[in-house]
């Protein structure tokens, strides 16, 4: 009886302790709810920059999910451009009745933008917003292993894997392009073994992974503690007039005014014939620049199988993305010997990829010869993002 009760009780611990770590991501949102992220307007504060504790943490996007009037921006370097025709300007005191919330920065494509969906447990019926360049698909072996392991966490990768309600065929598919890109897992060699066994066949890589689960679980319950302290500490950072001007208070927005605005910005601010901005422009006319850009190819590259299994997370998930397709500089394009047929070929395929998969489209691809859309080769502009804003505006208000 007394044995019974000394190892009975070292099974309850177990048993608890195991509870504990497996209840540490819905542990870690509800104590950054009560303690940091109740504030009216802080999550919305937050949104409005590409913060690196957003993209490498869970807590901050689950909660702007969560978050009925909150639409989050899935993207890379163009979130941040177009100056006060920005989405997080345009609607960032909630004017049309939604805030964007930006999670994305430069060298983020379709493989960050993976990890950071697969794990998240509020996307059923829920509008995104996922813009992308062409740049994305101008490598052969598409994003390059230092991108991925800038942009993304391990977090994300052991959430991924210990999510019971993601597919184990999506979660193989998604763990072998990992294991192609092995610098993400630096100084971690469980979760290189957990992945390397998930994706073996057999009696003997099942073993494996039983074995590695228990610590799996409590290395992502450790790294489920790190991301509520960075929370913490990124909600002293926010200054207190990013979010006190956030209102329920709905605006009519004028499309039309706004446009009229962004062109006459853009005359201000660019007098080139190649549709970039002046300040920018001397970049662009550095000698050698004309010869590697006229070489450019948008196919093949890994990048279509990753943006591949994007749409099949996205729709594994039950999420209402609009994807926005931005076009290559049409002007700077053919100054430098791009080929129009190359770009052409490319709008195409890409557009078939996303309708097949039954999901909306803001295609701008004719917009390549409009004065002031784009800001530099690959980068939206000023009257770009005028544009996109109110096709933006009217998907999410749609039904």
């Amino acid at each position: 009886m007394a044995l019974f009760r000394r190892f009975g009780l070292m099974l309850i611990s177990l048993a608890l302790f195991f509870l504990t770590i497996l209840g540490m991501k819905s542990m870690t949102e509800i104590i950054s709810n009560h303690l940091w992220l109740n504030q009216s307007g802080m999550i919305e504060a937050i949104g409005k920059g590409a913060h690196w504790e957003t993209l490498m943490g869970n807590i901050l996007q689950s909660k702007a999910l969560a978050t009925t009037d909150i639409v989050p921006f899935y993207g890379s370097s163009e979130l941040g451009t177009g100056f006060e025709f920005n989405p997080t300007n345009v609607f960032g005191r909630r004017q049309t009745g939604f805030v964007p919330f930006i999670i994305g920065r430069g060298s983020v494509q379709s493989l960050v933008n993976i990890l950071n969906l697969a794990g998240q447990d509020h996307l059923q019926g829920r509008k995104l917003i996922l813009s992308f360049s062409p740049d994305w698909f101008a490598e052969r072996k598409g994003l390059e292993n230092k991108s991925l392991a800038m942009n993304s966490s391990k977090l994300h990768i052991y959430q991924m894997m210990l999510s019971p309600s993601f597919p184990p065929d999506l979660k193989r598919e998604v763990a072998q392009r990992i294991l192609e890109m092995p610098e993400v897992m630096k100084d971690d060699p469980l979760l290189k073994s957990y992945l390397q066994a998930y994706t073996t066949s057999g009696y003997w890589a099942k073993s494996k992974v039983l074995w590695y689960w228990p610590m799996a679980e409590l290395q992502c319950a450790a790294l489920e503690v790190q991301d509520v302290l960075s929370v913490r500490d990124l909600v002293k950072k926010v200054k207190p007039y990013d979010f006190i001007q956030v209102t329920k208070e709905k605006s009519k927005v004028s499309w039309n005014t706004l446009l009229k605005r962004s062109e006459l910005r853009g005359k201000s601010l660019i007098s080139n014939d190649l549709n970039i901005l002046d300040a920018l422009y001397p970049k662009y006319m550095k000698p050698g620049m004309k010869d590697s850009w006229s070489r450019l190819k948008l196919y093949p590259s890994k990048e279509y199988d990753d943006f591949n299994l994007m749409l099949r997370v996205l729709k594994e998930k039950g999420a209402k993305p609009l994807f926005v397709i931005i076009p290559a500089n049409g002007r700077w394009a053919d100054y430098v010997g791009f080929s129009p047929q190359e770009r052409k070929d490319y709008y195409r395929r890409i557009r078939l990829m996303i309708k097949d998969n039954g999901f909306s489209v803001a295609d701008f691809s004719a917009k390549e010869y409009e004065p002031y859309f784009m800001q530099d080769p690959w980068h939206i502009g000023l009257k770009g993002w005028a544009e996109v804003d109110s096709a933006i505006n009217k998907f999410v208000h749609s039904t």
